[in-house]
């Protein structure tokens, strides 16, 4: 987005895609208790693009004013045409602010090095340094629109920019950019050529490939999707399928909800979500690329209905066999039960296992053992386990007084939490497991 105009077509956009499906039962208490919602489903994208709205109208914050408040850092790099290097200086480190206004993401490396992207305000950062200091390797002759980031290592990263959705013009396609080089230079690879829609995800496994996850809309219960893949690190795509109500086995259903997919490998990947009208866990699986689609229909632990009001979210690998995910049922319409899943063989098949703790329903596991969760309703208490999730002990709190929106960890001491402030978010990092926490960037 680079012209004010632009700014309340996109979010009204948001704001009208998200008022077509009716929330699953037991959300409001979810709500209520600040819990991270920013991958679920479409509850994400209406308090996003409410956030963004109301901070608008209320500063007078236009996009190209929100992008011109980053000049506190170094100079953005530029944009790289295939062929013709242009020169860029080192980034030199931030010494202020960076505001991150929805949608956004961070991901963390190792220790010493991760990546922040703010689409609000069309921004990538950076740090090398632990966090200490942030520089902006943002591409400056990317265009503007809603960008979507993918960051693979420490030197590779991809950026999708869309006109979509709500600039209401008719071009739909999604150009591709790619840093090698920690963000120093950038180059536009490539474009998707989508005919409809506006990207929801980018995800690579390596550097050459990688999916395209687009959103089509929905309603009533439904929400539309398309594929797109490259073998080339993103100079060319193609459409690989598309959600219908064919029924046809792998074809992927338009019903329910969806969430950005997670991929293992080449080959193999997985998209999860959630179905507000019963049916059961919605879980699907590729194991072709993102070209058929099958339901992988896990088995849903003693106590839950079988046609329960579900929701599938924390999706993730540790290595490549160790993987976990969070089912949660909404259907008793008393507050909502989330279980771990866990799989020991690259996702050939899920278990059941311990029960998450009241008002926690995210996770994030670094290994089988360690991992950490929320308490939203506990003014964002974080808890850790050491056995897979069988007990579970609150090691400190995160300061952030409108919620955590993503909590990431690189090892058992070091991790970065992702924190929602009524002027934009804010990163946080701990280096003692949990236990006090420092809020890096804020308003």
């Amino acid at each position: 987005m680079s012209k004010r105009d632009e700014f309340d077509p996109r979010l009204k956009a948001y704001l009208n895609r998200g008022a077509c499906m009716p929330p699953p039962a037991g959300m409001k208490e979810r709500i209520i208790a600040g819990a991270d919602r920013r991958r679920t489903n479409w509850l994400m994208q209406v308090g996003a693009a409410a956030a963004i709205l109301v901070l608008a109208i209320g500063l007078g914050i236009a996009v190209r004013q929100a992008r011109q408040t980053v000049g506190v850092g170094p100079t953005p790099t530029p944009v790289e045409t295939p062929g013709k290097p242009t020169p860029s200086p080192t980034p030199t480190a931030s010494v202020g602010p960076h505001p991150l206004l929805p949608p956004d993401s961070m991901h963390a490396i190792n220790a010493t090095t991760a990546w922040a992207a703010g689409s609000g305000t069309n921004q990538i950062i950076r740090t090398t340094d632990g966090g200490a200091h942030w520089d902006n390797v943002t591409p400056t002759s990317a265009r503007a629109g809603t960008w979507i980031t993918y960051f693979l290592d420490a030197n590779n990263a991809w950026l999708a920019s869309s006109l979509q959705p709500g600039s209401g013009s008719p071009d739909f396609s999604v150009e591709i950019y790619r840093t090698a080089d920690g963000g120093r230079t950038w180059q536009h690879v490539g474009q998707a050529a989508a005919d409809q829609g506006w990207p929801a995800s980018i995800d690579f496994v390596d550097r050459t490939h990688g999916w395209l996850f687009m959103r089509l809309g929905g309603a009533a219960g439904s929400d539309g999707a398309a594929f797109y893949g490259t073998v080339d690190g993103g100079s060319s795509w193609s459409k690989l399928s598309e959600a219908d109500t064919s029924g046809n086995p792998g074809h992927l259903p338009l019903r329910c909800s969806k969430s950005a997919p997670v991929f293992l490998n080449a080959a193999t990947g997985w998209i999860p979500g959630g179905c507000n009208a019963g049916g059961g866990p919605f879980f699907y699986v590729t194991h072709d690329g993102g070209r058929t689609w099958n339901d992988t229909a896990i088995t849903v632990p003693a106590g839950f209905s079988g046609n329960c009001i579900c929701s599938i979210v924390s999706l993730r690998f540790s290595d490549a066999r160790n993987g976990v995910f969070v089912l949660t049922d909404y259907s008793s319409g008393k507050l909502p039960q989330s279980v771990i899943y866990a799989t020991g063989n690259g996702g050939a098949s899920w278990q059941p296992g311990p029960s998450l703790p009241a008002q926690t329903y995210e996770v994030f596991f670094i290994d089988p053992s360690h991992g950490w969760t929320i308490d939203g309703k506990a003014s964002n208490s974080i808890l850790s386990t050491s056995d897979g999730g069988q007990h579970w002990s609150t090691v400190g709190t995160i300061p952030s007084t409108q919620g955590v929106m993503d909590l990431q960890f690189v090892n058992a001491t070091v991790g970065w939490a992702l924190g929602s402030e009524p002027t934009g978010n804010t990163l946080i990092k701990t280096s003692d497991g949990g236990r006090t926490w420092t809020t890096q960037l804020s308003r």
